[in-house]
């Protein structure tokens, strides 16, 4: 396949049947814009996409701040598909070759299923190859009419389809290709003499099928593919699919998944082999998880990255943190943003941390709050210690050293350090630093003892 390919994504409306404050191409299916899985679906061999935007038009650019090859075009009135081509002219006619033509809110749509369409398309030379299915049902979509020779003599709109023409299952899909040469010549010759007033991209198709240039239809052999996301029945049925192939695509490469039809995992997650996903787990944005790890069900991760050789027990959950290899967490752990979790380290059950940093072979066992905070390696943090990291206005961070032992239930008022051997009685409360080797207990807490020497 050449490729120079020019891609044209249609992303313009509003889409009203979603009954959305949002418009329709942002809609998330398998944790992403839906939209955005048709772009992914061509950067490989498009260097070229455009992205015609109306309706909420800035927060379709938010999604490719910074996306290399990716443009965009506006479509100011939603005049008909024919129309929103017609905004990308300029780049068509800058480019010579392929123009791809493709909707966004079509997520379902294979990159495997977009490259045959265009290798067939430029190796039988037409001018216009059209994405075709067959449907039990094919009410609401365009029939394709087929010549003697199995071209494509025209497309019939519903509305405008007589008894016979009803009776056909083949349908138009609206992804096409174009040589951009045909394509400019097309649209220039576009007409709204219609009951919507609007220019239609598939009167584009009749006009060069009716000057005989070779219009020809490529049929894929899985309708569901095309399905285009109209209103939330139509989301969901997208979702359940798009997470079939997710997960059949971690299984294929070594990732046991106790229940597929119990397990939600986002689209850019990545797992690594001998990984076992128990039920009802939610893995979710831009999360990498390594190899042998075991997550255990209820449990909810969330851009996350997990080292090899993890345990994340259940009802945990785990949200834009880091964990290293041979980490233990859970039950019931509630690890926030901005935590980074050394080898050999255990977070328990009923622990929660925020923005915290705790070292190799650490133990948080259970029932603790750690906001703020460092700690160092070989430390223990008794059952009920809390960092008390907010004073009513501003956050402090504490730092504990290594090999420490926090008696339980020990209150720490941030900002306060704790050098390394320190030690406090359980519930002591402590209010300031305590040096290397130093017990402390009581409230506030006292020193009690000092390191000898």
């Amino acid at each position: 396949m050449a490729s120079d390919i020019l891609s044209i994504i249609l992303a313009a409306g509003q889409g009203t049947r979603m009954k959305s404050d949002k418009i329709k191409v942002l809609h998330k299916v398998g944790g992403k814009p839906m939209f955005q899985h048709v772009v992914d679906s061509v950067t490989d061999f498009s260097s070229n996409i455009i992205i015609v935007v109306g309706h909420q038009g800035d927060l379709v650019r938010e999604t490719f701040p910074d996306r290399e090859g990716i443009k965009f075009v506006v479509q100011k009135e939603q005049l008909g598909t024919g129309h929103a081509v017609q905004q990308a002219e300029g780049y068509i006619r800058e480019h010579r070759g392929t123009v791809l033509i493709l909707y966004g809110d079509t997520p379902l749509l294979k990159k495997e299923t977009i490259k045959s369409l265009v290798s067939g398309h430029q190796e039988k030379k037409a001018a216009c190859t059209v994405l075709t299915a067959l449907m039990e049902n094919p009410a609401g979509y365009g029939r394709i009419i087929r010549n003697s020779n199995e071209d494509i003599e025209r497309i019939v709109e519903e509305k405008d389809a007589g008894i016979d023409e009803k009776a056909i299952n083949e349908i138009n899909s609206g992804v096409c290709c174009f040589e951009s040469s045909f394509l400019l010549e097309a649209l220039q010759n576009l007409d709204n003499n219609n009951a919507q007033g609007e220019y239609y991209l598939t009167d584009a198709i009749s006009y060069l099928s009716n000057k005989g240039e070779k219009v020809i239809p490529f049929l894929i052999d899985d309708s569901r593919e095309i399905i285009g996301i109209n209103d939330r029945i139509n989301l969901a049925k997208a979702e359940k699919i798009i997470r079939v192939r997710i997960n059949l695509k971690h299984m294929e490469n070594g990732v046991t998944i106790i229940d597929p039809d119990q397990t939600y995992i986002d689209s850019e997650v990545e797992i690594g082999r001998d990984t076992i996903i128990y039920p009802f787990t939610y893995i979710e944005g831009k999360t990498r998880i390594g190899n042998n790890c075991t997550i255990y069900p209820h449990s909810r991760i969330v851009d996350a990255e997990i080292g090899d050789f993890a345990n994340i027990y259940d009802h945990s959950i785990i949200m834009e943190s880091s964990l290293s290899d041979n980490t233990n967490i859970g039950p019931f752990a509630y690890i926030r943003p901005g935590c980074r979790v050394a080898p050999n380290a255990k977070i328990g059950d009923f622990v929660e941390l925020k923005n915290a940093e705790i070292g190799k072979g650490t133990k948080v066992p259970h029932l603790s709050y750690v906001g703020d905070a460092s700690i160092g390696e070989g430390t223990n943090i008794g059952a009920g210690t809390i960092f008390a990291n907010y004073d009513g206005k501003e956050k402090h961070r504490s730092i504990v050293g290594d090999n420490v032992f926090i008696g339980s239930n020990t209150t720490i008022v941030s900002p306060v350090k704790i050098g390394n051997e320190g030690k406090t009685g359980a519930g002591s409360v402590v209010t300031k630093d305590i040096s290397e080797g130093t017990t402390v207990v009581g409230v506030p807490a006292r020193v009690f003892k000092k390191k000898e020497g």
